[in-house]
């Protein structure tokens, strides 16, 4: 493929653009992490699995949390779940006991100060974590039937008994691979800004992303220009568009922007690179109508010159 690169460089809106920020008042963090328990058992065991790397991570976030100085932590909210492996009233005893477990070792590393932060919520089964990942896992021969029989059967062990007996490899394979996911603690952190009265607050702040396309433009890498550029349709689209020779492209955003000499003109030259003369004539003339000093700049562009021809 061949096509001309017009002097179009002087067509770039070096205008600096702006975005609204909005600022919120009040944020939330949420984690997820896995910490393992013997079969039954409560207890926090550091060395069991990957525990330690995962007891650090939440200690770390929380300690970075905690100590930051833009907000205040209101509450942190720590749940508990369990798998359905087992019977309900056992997996709700026991996944409060271990959501409380953790909380009393996050008082241990942090000390009574953040005990009063903490508030412990627990979840026996995760039905609706692993309603999701059936949905999504492809691995699972009969998903839409289990989903329903999940959906139908409102007693949490019938509904596990049915699904292992009806559908003995998914299950098998559900339990290996998806209940192991499914024995996590949620952490959700609700923050308040520091000084800050209304809920939101809406902010102006330069496009810094836009202005490095501008940049890259100017400079003539109009592929990269064009991966940051794409998504604006403005003016400046449409020149790293003209300039890669996605002519048609460039012409369906003109004739979606407001009527000007200056997008007349770029009209113009994509017409005439894609062999609409006349049209790309009479796009050339409404832009000398609009603006006289187009006429001068013709001979700076090949296709303009093209179009001129009788």
């Amino acid at each position: 493929m061949s096509y001309v690169v017009s002097s179009m460089l002087s067509f770039v809106d070096t205008m600096p653009r702006y975005r609204i920020r909005i600022i919120d008042k009040y944020v939330t963090v949420t984690d997820r992490n896995y910490v393992r328990f013997r079969l039954g058992d409560t207890r926090i065991i550091d060395t069991l699995g990957d525990n330690r790397r995962q007891l650090d991570r939440i200690t770390d976030l929380m300690r970075r949390i905690v100590e930051q100085q833009k907000f205040f932590v209101d509450t942190v909210t720590l749940a508990a779940a369990a798998s359905p492996e087992g019977v309900y009233a056992f997996n709700d005893r026991l996944s409060k006991g271990r959501a409380e477990a953790l909380k009393q070792y996050l008082v241990r590393r942090f000390g009574r100060r953040i005990a009063p932060l903490l508030t412990v919520r627990w979840l026996a089964e995760d039905w609706q974590e692993l309603t999701e990942r059936i949905r999504e896992d492809r691995n699972i021969g009969n998903p839409k039937t289990i989903l329903e029989l999940i959906a139908a059967e409102k007693n949490p062990d019938r509904r596990e008994h049915l699904i292992r007996q009806r559908f003995p490899k998914d299950f098998a394979y559900i339990r290996l691979t998806i209940y192991p996911q499914l024995r996590a603690v949620n952490f959700r952190y609700s923050l308040r800004r520091k000084g800050m009265v209304k809920d939101t607050i809406h902010t102006t702040e330069l496009n810094t992303a836009y202005a490095r396309g501008v940049e890259l433009l100017q400079k003539r890498k109009y592929a990269e220009a064009l991966y940051i550029l794409n998504e604006y349709n403005d003016r400046n689209t449409v020149v790293a568009h003209l300039s890669m020779g996605h002519d048609e492209r460039a012409l369906e955003l003109l004739d979606a922007m407001p009527k000007d000499a200056v997008n007349e003109y770029l009209k113009a030259i994509a017409c005439s690179r894609l062999g609409r003369k006349d049209e790309g004539r009479e796009h050339f003339l409404e832009a000398c109508r609009l603006d006289p000093r187009m006429e001068y700049r013709a001979n700076l562009d090949p296709e303009i010159t093209e179009l001129l021809k009788r």
